[in-house]
Formats: C-alpha cells, sequence, structure tokens
C-alpha cells in the first residue's frame, strides 16, 4: 500500500527545501516582472490608485502565493520521494536546480528586470528648473530622457544598499554614457542617518540648478520623495503636483515601537519613529508639523530631542518641541494641547512610548478638549 502522506526524513526534508526554493524562486521572478504584481502595478497607475490600496492587495496576492508554493513544493516533493525512475528523477532535480541558479542570479546580478521604468512620474516646475520623479530608467528610458531634452538624470542611489543598488548604478552608468545623457549622483540611504552632505547637496540644487531634471531612486519612493520634500521647502518658487506612491500614516495601525492613535482627523500620536519610519512617513512631505511632548529635563530624552531637532531641520520639516513633564496638571497639559491644535495639519504628535501613563494623560485631555 502506497503511503499518502510524506515521512519527513532528512532526506525528504532536503528534498523539500531544495523543492520550495527551487519553485519559489522562478514562479517568484515571473509573479514580479510579468505576472499579477507587475498586473496589479500597471493596474494601480493608470487608476491612481494610492500606495496604500496597491499595497494592500498585492499583500493580499503574495499570501496566496505562499500558500500555492507550499501546497505545490509538497505535491511535487510527494511525487519525487516515490519516483522510482532514477534518470527521470536526477534529470527533473538538476532542472530545478537551474532555475534556482538563473532566478537568484537575476535577482542579485539583474534588479532592474524588477523596476517598472515606465511608471507614471511626476513633475515639480520652477521658473528655472523643472524636476520629474519615478523609478529607476533602463535604457531605454534613458534614450527617451535624452530625446525630451532632459538636462541630466539624478541618481539617489547608495553603494551599501547591496546587493541590488551597486549593480544598478554602474549600468545605469554606462547606459548614460551610451544616450548622452548626464548623470549625477547624489547618494541617499533609504534611512534618516549619514545623510548630510547629500541633503546640503539638495538644497544647493533647489537654489541653483536650471533646466529639465529626472530623479529617481530604486522604485521611485521614499527618497525619491524626501527629495521633493527639501527642494519644495528650500525654494518656494517650486510648484509640485505628484502622481507617484508616497506611504501614509492614516493606513497604518502601528510603528515598530507601538501603537498610533489617531486622535482627529490629521493629528496621529505615535512612539518615537525609527530612522526607517521618520524617512518614510514622517519626511515625506505629507506631514506639516512634528511635535515631541518629551521632556528636555530627563537626560535619555534630551538625547534623543536633540537629536530630532537636527534631523527636522536638517529635512526642512517644520519641529516643535513643547515638553510635558510626568507632573503636569491637567490645565498645563490643556494649554499644551490648545497649542498644538493651532499648528498646521497634519501633524503627528510623539512621546518615546504611546502608551505609557503619560501618553495616555496627554489623549485623554486632547479627547476632553475636543468634545468641549
Amino acid at each position: 500500500m502506497r503511503q499518502k502522506f510524506i515521512k519527513f526524513t532528512v532526506p525528504n526534508t532536503l528534498l523539500f527545501v531544495f523543492t520550495g526554493l527551487s519553485l519559489v524562486f522562478p514562479l517568484g521572478l515571473l509573479t514580479l516582472t510579468v505576472g499579477p504584481v507587475r498586473m496589479i502595478s500597471d493596474y494601480a497607475d493608470s487608476h491612481h490608485w494610492t500606495q496604500e490600496h496597491e499595497s494592500s492587495i498585492e499583500k493580499i496576492f503574495l499570501v496566496f502565493f505562499f500558500i500555492f508554493i507550499v501546497l505545490l513544493t509538497y505535491y511535487v516533493t510527494h511525487k519525487l520521494a516515490r519516483c522510482q525512475n532514477q534518470n527521470f528523477k536526477t534529470g527533473l532535480l538538476c532542472f530545478f536546480g537551474v532555475l534556482l541558479l538563473v532566478s537568484v542570479y537575476i535577482f542579485s546580478f539583474k534588479p532592474e528586470l524588477l523596476i517598472n521604468s515606465s511608471a507614471i512620474s511626476h513633475v515639480d516646475h520652477s521658473s528655472d528648473a523643472e524636476f520629474h520623479f519615478g523609478p529607476y530608467p533602463d535604457e531605454a528610458k534613458l534614450k527617451q530622457l535624452k530625446d525630451e531634452n532632459y538636462t541630466a538624470v539624478i541618481s539617489l542611489l547608495h553603494r551599501m544598499v547591496i546587493p541590488a543598488e551597486p549593480i544598478l548604478m554602474e549600468k545605469e552608468r554606462e547606459n548614460a554614457k551610451n544616450a548622452g545623457i548626464k548623470l549625477i549622483s547624489i547618494p541617499m540611504l533609504p534611512w534618516i542617518v549619514k545623510n548630510d552632505s547629500s541633503v546640503a547637496r539638495i538644497k544647493e540644487i533647489a537654489k541653483t540648478f536650471k533646466g529639465k531634471y529626472y530623479v529617481h531612486c530604486y522604485l521611485g519612493k521614499d527618497r525619491a520623495n524626501v527629495f521633493r520634500n527639501i527642494i519644495e521647502k528650500e525654494n518656494t518658487n517650486i510648484l509640485s503636483t505628484s502622481e507617484l506612491g508616497i506611504h501614509n500614516i492614516k493606513t497604518l495601525k502601528a510603528f515598530e515601537r507601538g501603537t498610533i492613535f489617531n486622535l482627529q482627523k490629521d493629528v496621529y500620536y505615535t512612539p518615537y519613529p525609527t530612522d526607517e519610519e521618520f524617512f518614510g512617513y514622517v519626511l515625506n512631505g505629507r506631514i506639516a508639523s512634528v511635535v515631541n511632548i518629551m521632556d528636555p529635563h530627563v537626560n535619555e530624552e534630551k538625547a534623543r530631542i536633540d537629536t530630532e531637532t537636527k534631523i527636522m531641520k536638517e529635512y526642512n520639516q517644520a519641529f516643535y518641541n513643547l515638553p510635558m513633564g510626568e507632573n503636569d496638571g491637567e490645565a498645563k497639559i490643556e494649554a499644551l494641547v490648545r497649542s498644538i491644535q493651532k499648528l498646521k495639519k497634519p501633524i503627528v504628535i510623539h512621546a518615546y512610548n504611546s502608551e505609557s501613563e503619560n501618553s495616555k494623560k496627554f489623549m485623554a485631555v486632547y479627547q476632553k478638549l475636543l468634545h468641549q
């Protein structure tokens, strides 16, 4: 009698893992480049979906894709474990091995295939310069930009973002040379630290550049949006329209350090953001005012306040430290809340811990004043 289920001995477990990797990489590659994920992305662009809507649909699909891969892996492993034809079994495993190697090679050394370089960009105009924002441009896109009389391409890719970006940077350098278009590299890391020189250069660009520029990072989102936010606030003559996806805090339930509370429309109470959360959700141009209510008289909190003050100034983000002490009475907290409510929205208010007793006290007073 044939067994209905696999016995997960060591050989069968190794076979299951190898088969799974051999299926998930090539099928994942097809899914990302020409399959459902790319189709969802193209449809989202053409119908002006928000980034959050697009991301939610893609996540649902990827959950089903993962379930499908697990079931398919189990089925193929079961068939291979029962196969008596050793030549066929060896040949199929070799074929799987080739698929795995080719797909890993593409993921590692041909990452531009994963990018939709024809995605919709947005345009910022000023009297002297205009900045178009989009994803990584392939060779055809660079030739198109040259034909459309772009002055230069500004790349925000960074060699420390491995393995994809060093490879993409070299390819773009060669492709730009072949297309005859100038390439300006302003490397930015996709988090707030160690970008000082790049931010300073972007501020210089906002004041001095003339012409027509295409600006990109990897997928045309976080770093490109931060770039856009800096130049707009550095040069008020720049006007912008945007069709690029931007991370929006209103769709989030939590940051890494705790829960996000929506106190009222466009007012959010959060824990202290991580570097990545600052970059993706606070410094992308969607937030008008950032308020830190931590107390500078507490040494640990003072260090964070000083760091954040420097970051907000560097990235041209409106920032206020309006401290609330643990022993502050209701009248003092009410005055604090009223001063915050006068600020330009959207507003992000944060302490270090959004669920601490001090935070709960602040939010209770905020809600009380809203309903008076």
